[in-house]
Formats: structure tokens, C-alpha cells, sequence
């Protein structure tokens, strides 16, 4: 920039604004979101004789740096040397080829909006706050904040639009398995008027978390009838506590156990064995100093070696009301648990109760007639055998 030249054309008398220059309409600065620069730009002068622009900067009321644009349809300036993080103001001005030159009208200020947004540690709530954009030509703004999470989003959603310039504010919770959340404002106005801000990367602020956790070892005890589990922990981890989860012949995986430890190896027994199932598999898991963002082992599995021949057995009579005996629940072992289908019909033949949950069980309601009840239970068991039972339940009121 040869400022002296600059200073020096709006300090000359013959630099003076003249009326026969037309004033620059359509100005505006934005953020470029591939470059995160600021780029200001404007409708070209409708005058054939326009020799470029002069652009001023500085205080919201003061000119300090300028710099010229040459050529009446050059109407955009990278400014690659402004903090898109710092609110800058602008104005500009043309100036025709004459000598000397005339020179317009300065326009209204005008700058960039600068977005900020933070998570607080351990939370789950985004802050989000930005300035107002300052010389919406002939109008008032409306603003949007969008925002990308990752994982979940592809692409940017609406979060919050505003036509309020005092409530440039907004909070909003986020899922705790999202790592990161990409942010960013428009401000529009009329006649397709469009500014954006920078983009602000958040990163959810937790605590560490340990770098390793594995489940080293699994052994069946056949005299104990448990299993011998042994961990190889990251012991320079601060943790709370260590949550130990298993499943049974593929049912979900529930916790089992949880203890605390600051040792790099541990060993562990599930005495929580049942003779009729068959494959046991563990996982070790550990949440970070917040209690979210949990780390889990890789699973380790075992077959426990001729289990007990599967058994099911069903209660003929229901008491309403009785807290022991008012639920059908089949008692079933050796089950495997990716085929569970009960189903309760009435003398009619209507059904009045389905499940595919075998920890659930019918309990009749107080409406519910008494009489006899026919149910039909189709369930795998562990030795790979699909099983179909069919019997009736009397209800005693």
C-alpha cells in the first residue's frame, strides 16, 4: 500500500468529493469459507470514466490504511492481512480518470462479523456469541447460525435465526459423542444480501483418556464354575472406576462389575456363571474424569465347555394381583439370545400379550377377565436347536 499517495488525494483540494462520481452501492466484507479470509466487494461504479476504488480502514470512525483498487468492474480485495477473529470497518469510495481525479462520497462503515464459541469442560452445551454486522445497505439483518457436528452431520443445519441485533447469543446441547461442531453465521438483508462469518471449530473439552485398556486373558474354572478375566490397564489413568460388561449366548452386553484399580495388570472372577449357557464374551470399559467418553477393550470371548442340557419350564397358574405369582415369566436355560418370541391369546384366540424380551413377562391388568389363556413361546438355545412350546395359563381373580 503507498499510503502517502492516499493521504495525500483525500488531503489535495481537487480530491474533494465531488457529486459527479456516483457513490459505491452493494458493499459488504465477508468471510470466505474455504480461505477464512476476509473479502470485501461491491457493485462496479456505473460510471464508464471510474478509475477503481480507494479502501479505507480503521476505527469505525477513522480512516487509517487505504489501498486502491484499479479498474471500474474490480470489485472485490482480499484482505489477507486481517484477523477474520478481529472486527475490522471499512469504507470505500470511487475516483474517475480524471486529473486530478474526482472522488466520491466515502460510504457508510461497514465490517465483518466475527463469531466466537467455546464448550465449558465436562458439559455438553455450545456458547455460541457474534457481533452484529455493522452497514446493511438500506436494511436490517437476520441472522442464522448453523453448525456441522461430527460425527451425525454431512453438511451444516439450521440452529437458530434471529432478526433481533441485541440477541446475538445462542446455547444448544450436543450429543456426548460428538467430538467436534463447526460453526458459522449469515447475515442477510434485503435484495439478496448476504455476509458470513468466520468458521469456528469447537472440540468437546473432557478430560483424558487412557490410552490402552484390554481384557489379556480368559479362563473358565470348571471346579469354581467361574471365569478368570485379566486386565493389562493404563494405571497412570486417573479413573473413577473400571465397568466390566458381558453378554451371554449373543444377548445385548450389560454391565457386570465395576471396581477400581491403579495397578497395570488385574485379574478379576465372574462367579456370576450359570452352568446352561454357553458363550461368555467381556468387555472392560472406562469413562474419562467427566464420566462421558467412554473407552472400551476389545471383546474377549470364551465357551464354556459342555454346559447343562437347555430346560424351560412354565407356571399353569396366575393369582392377579399376587406379587410372587401374578406374572407368566418362563423360567428358560441355555437360551440364545437372538430368538425370543412370546405371544398370550385369549379363549377367542385374540392376542393379548407379545414380547421378544425374555426378561419380560405378561402380568394381566385389573381389567383383564379371568379364565384360561393359551401361550405360544418360539426361542433358540445355546446348542443351536429353534424350539416352539405351547401350553395354558389359568388367571385366578
Amino acid at each position: 500500500m503507498k499510503r502517502w499517495i492516499y493521504i495525500l488525494l483525500l488531503l489535495l483540494p481537487w480530491a474533494a468529493p465531488c457529486q459527479d462520481v456516483s457513490l459505491c452501492t452493494g458493499w459488504k466484507a465477508s468471510v470466505d469459507e474455504s480461505t477464512q479470509q476476509i473479502v470485501l466487494s461491491w457493485h462496479p461504479s456505473p460510471d464508464p470514466h471510474a478509475a477503481g476504488y480507494h479502501i479505507c480502514s480503521g476505527p469505525a470512525d477513522t480512516c487509517r490504511d487505504y489501498t486502491t483498487v484499479y479498474g471500474r468492474l474490480d470489485t472485490v480485495y482480499v484482505c489477507d492481512d486481517h484477523d477474520p477473529l478481529q472486527r475490522h470497518f471499512y469504507a470505500l469510495h470511487v475516483f474517475d480518470s480524471s486529473q486530478p481525479p474526482h472522488v466520491s462520497a466515502l460510504t457508510p462503515t461497514f465490517g465483518n462479523i466475527v463469531l466466537n464459541a467455546e464448550v465449558p469442560e465436562c458439559d455438553t452445551t455450545v456458547v455460541a456469541t457474534w457481533n452484529p454486522y455493522i452497514g446493511i445497505p438500506s436494511g436490517k439483518a437476520r441472522y442464522t447460525l448453523w453448525v456441522r457436528l461430527e460425527p451425525f452431520d454431512d453438511d451444516y443445519d439450521k440452529y437458530y435465526i434471529t432478526d433481533d441485533s441485541t440477541k446475538l447469543r445462542y446455547t444448544f446441547g450436543i450429543p456426548e459423542d460428538v467430538t467436534h461442531a463447526w460453526l458459522k453465521v449469515t447475515a442477510d438483508g434485503p435484495d439478496g444480501f448476504q455476509s458470513l462469518s468466520n468458521v469456528v471449530e469447537v472440540q468437546r473439552r473432557t478430560a483424558d483418556r487412557a490410552s490402552f485398556i484390554e481384557i489379556s486373558g480368559v479362563e473358565y474354572d470348571s471346579i469354581e464354575i467361574a471365569v478368570q478375566l485379566d486386565f493389562h490397564l493404563d494405571n497412570s489413568f486417573a479413573a473413577d472406576h473400571y465397568t466390566l460388561y458381558r453378554s451371554i449366548d449373543g444377548r445385548p452386553r450389560r454391565p457386570c462389575a465395576t471396581f477400581s484399580t491403579h495397578q497395570a495388570s488385574y485379574r478379576y472372577t465372574d462367579r456370576d456363571i450359570n452352568p446352561y449357557d454357553s458363550l461368555h464374551c467381556y468387555w472392560l470399559g472406562v469413562k474419562d474424569a467427566c464420566g462421558m467418553n467412554e473407552k472400551l477393550s476389545p471383546v474377549a470371548c470364551l465357551v464354556i465347555p459342555d454346559p447343562l442340557p437347555p430346560a424351560a419350564d412354565f407356571p399353569n397358574v396366575l393369582v392377579a394381583g399376587d406379587p410372587d405369582n401374578g406374572r407368566f415369566l418362563p423360567r428358560m436355560q441355555g437360551l440364545m439370545g437372538n430368538l425370543y418370541e412370546l405371544s398370550i391369546y385369549n379363549r377367542f384366540g385374540m392376542l393379548v400379550y407379545r414380547t421378544e424380551n425374555q426378561d419380560e413377562g405378561w402380568t394381566p391388568t385389573a381389567d383383564t377377565p379371568q379364565g384360561v389363556y393359551v401361550y405360544l413361546l418360539r426361542c433358540r438355545f445355546n446348542t443351536g436347536a429353534i424350539k416352539s412350546f405351547k401350553g395354558t395359563v389359568a388367571l385366578i381373580k
